[in-house]
């Protein structure tokens, strides 16, 4: 009987039948548990960067419709009745004004923007806020009044609205803070002329002495 049994033994040892499926039963739940982390991430990837490229958009076209408050937000556009320097416009001293506005804000510490600032600040955050109207808290600096490189900040926070189960993956409240530089070419066009006009009677005081 033992002999008989050993027999059999060697033979159950030797024999590849079953073997398929006692392998797949051990590898796939490996297999499937790995595409499905790999699913999950990648939605979680997905959503953020969605976040970020929304609060992008909203940076940049803050700063490219800075100069004009009656700029369209999404396109830029205006009528040719909407200069800043023609009625109703912003007026041509809306950058010395804000200078001002700053100045005042730092050391008395007041409220918020007036003029056409103010008018600017409130339509990219309202118009922010409208892209993130299925949740999501928008928050717009204003850019410096001097400096070469005026940058508008925006910083959108909030939940990302993923399943339960998706937490040992990432965390679902997310922060992400953009920047992006004004754009104001009447600006840079007289800053332009004004350091070449005074950078020549510089140098012509010079050479005359």
């Amino acid at each position: 009987m033992f002999l008989s049994f050993h027999k059999h033994w060697k033979s159950f040892k030797k024999s590849e039948k079953g073997m398929f499926t006692i392998e797949a039963s051990l590898i796939f739940p490996t297999i499937f548990i790995v595409t499905l982390a790999l699913i999950l991430f990648s939605l979680v990837v997905y959503e953020k960067v969605v976040v970020y490229e929304k609060a992008h958009l909203i940076a940049e076209r803050t700063s490219f419709t800075w100069d004009n408050s009656k700029k369209d937000f999404e396109t830029g556009e205006f009528a040719e009745n909407q200069y800043t320097t023609m009625s109703g416009g912003d007026g041509l001293y809306w950058r010395t004004n804000y200078i001002g506005q700053q100045i005042i804000q730092k050391f008395l510490k007041t409220g918020g923007l007036g003029g056409a600032a103010g008018a600017k600040m409130e339509r990219a955050r309202t118009n922010g806020s409208a892209m993130f109207a299925s949740g999501g808290d928008v928050e717009i600096e204003e850019p410096s009044s001097v400096g070469f490189d005026r940058r508008i900040r925006v910083t959108v926070s909030g939940n990302l609205k993923l399943p339960d189960f998706v937490d040992f993956i990432a965390d679902e409240d997310f922060a992400v803070t953009v920047t992006a530089s004004v754009k104001d070419p009447v600006e840079l066009i007289r800053t332009t002329d004004f350091v070449i006009y005074y950078g020549k009677e510089i140098m012509g005081y010079i050479g005359s002495r």
